[in-house]
C-alpha cells in the first residue's frame, strides 16, 4: 500500500481525536486545552511537519509537535531538534516534541535525544519524547483510548482477521456517528498494509455505505484498480514474450520464464517482447535478458 494513504490517515486520526494523541505523548490531558495548528511549516524549505497541537493550561502555552515513524531512521534525532528549533522561533512558543512510532518492533532502544560532541564528549543534548504506541495496546482494545482502535492492527503481534473484528467493534459501538464513518475509513486504509484490498472490501462490505464520502477509501480503492491495471498489463506482456519465444524456438526453459516474472517495467517488457520477434536463437533473447 502506497505510504502516502497511510500518512493521510494516521494524520486524520489525529485531527480526529487530539486528547487521544495528547495523552499517550505526554501522559495526561486533565485540564489541557488542545486545538489543532493547522498546516504547520517550517522553512527547510517548506516542510510540512506531521501534526502540531497548541496546548493551553491555567496561564500557559505550548506546542505538541507530533511525528508519525513505522519505524525508526538514523537521521530522526537531528531531525527532531531541527524541527523544534524552527518551530520554536517561528511561533514564539515553548514546544514539546515527540516521536509516535506505529507499527510493533522489538527495538533494544529507541534514541531520545541529538547530541553534539565534542572531543568525544556530549557538550549539548536536545531531549525529546520516543513514544512506542503499541505499549497502549492493551488500552486501547479495552476502550480506554478507543480513539486509537483504528491503528489496533499496526500494534498486534498478530495481524489477522480476529485484530480487524476488535477494531470494528470498538470503532461501531463509539456515540458519536460522525467519528464512527470517519474512523472507520482510517481502519480500513490502514489495514491495506495486511490485507489484501479484496479480502477488506469483503470483510467491511455491512459498512460500505458509511465509507461512500470518505475520501481516503476512495484513493485507497482507486489506487487498488490502478494497481491491478498495472499487474495485468506486466502478466499479459510477459505471457506474449513467452508465447512468441515458444512459436519460434520451442519449449522455453523454467528459468527463462522465472526471470521474466522478476521484471515488473512495462517498459522493459515491451521492449523485450519486440526484441523477441527479432533475435535469431533461444540464447540470444537469454543474452539479451541478462543485460537488462
Amino acid at each position: 500500500m502506497a505510504a502516502n494513504v497511510i500518512d493521510r490517515s494516521v494524520k486524520a486520526l489525529a485531527r480526529l481525536s487530539p486528547q487521544a494523541f495528547v495523552k499517550v505523548a505526554l501522559g495526561e490531558t486533565q485540564g489541557v486545552t488542545v486545538e489543532t495548528i493547522e498546516n504547520p511549516e517550517i522553512n527547510l524549505p517548506e516542510r510540512r511537519l506531521d501534526f502540531v497541537y497548541g496546548l493551553r493550561w491555567d496561564d500557559e502555552e505550548c506546542l505538541l509537535h507530533l511525528e508519525f515513524q513505522m519505524e525508526h531512521k538514523p537521521d530522526v534525532p537531528k531531525r527532531m531538534f531541527t524541527y523544534n528549533a524552527l518551530l520554536t522561533a517561528g511561533f514564539n512558543k515553548p514546544v514539546i516534541s515527540a516521536v509516535i512510532y506505529l507499527e510493533r518492533r522489538e527495538y533494544r532502544h529507541l534514541p531520545q535525544d541529538y547530541a553534539v560532541f565534542f572531543a568525544g564528549q556530549p557538550v549539548n543534548n536536545f531531549r525529546y519524547r520516543a513514544v512506542k504506541l503499541w505499549d497502549y495496546a492493551e488500552a486501547i482494545g479495552r476502550g480506554e483510548l478507543r480513539e486509537l482502535a483504528p491503528l489496533l492492527i499496526f500494534l498486534t503481534r498478530e495481524k489477522d482477521e480476529g485484530v480487524l473484528t476488535r477494531t470494528k467493534h470498538l470503532i461501531l459501538t463509539a456515540p458519536d456517528a460522525r467519528w464512527r464513518a470517519d474512523a472507520l475509513s482510517v481502519a480500513v486504509t490502514v489495514a491495506g498494509r495486511y490485507f489484501p484490498r479484496e479480502f477488506l472490501l469483503k470483510f467491511f462490505r455491512e459498512d460500505l455505505a458509511m465509507l461512500r464520502d470518505a475520501g481516503i477509501v476512495q484513493d485507497w480503492i482507486n489506487e487498488g484498480i490502478e494497481k491491478g491495471r498495472l499487474q495485468g498489463q506486466i502478466a499479459t506482456l510477459q505471457s506474449s514474450i513467452i508465447e512468441v519465444l515458444t512459436e519460434r524456438f520451442g519449449v522455453i526453459k523454467k528459468g527463462l520464464s522465472q526471470k521474466l516474472a522478476e521484471i515488473d517495467d512495462p517498459a522493459v517488457l515491451r521492449s523485450l517482447l519486440r526484441k523477441s520477434t527479432k533475435v535469431e536463437s533461444l540464447e540470444e533473447f537469454i543474452q539479451v535478458l541478462e543485460e537488462v
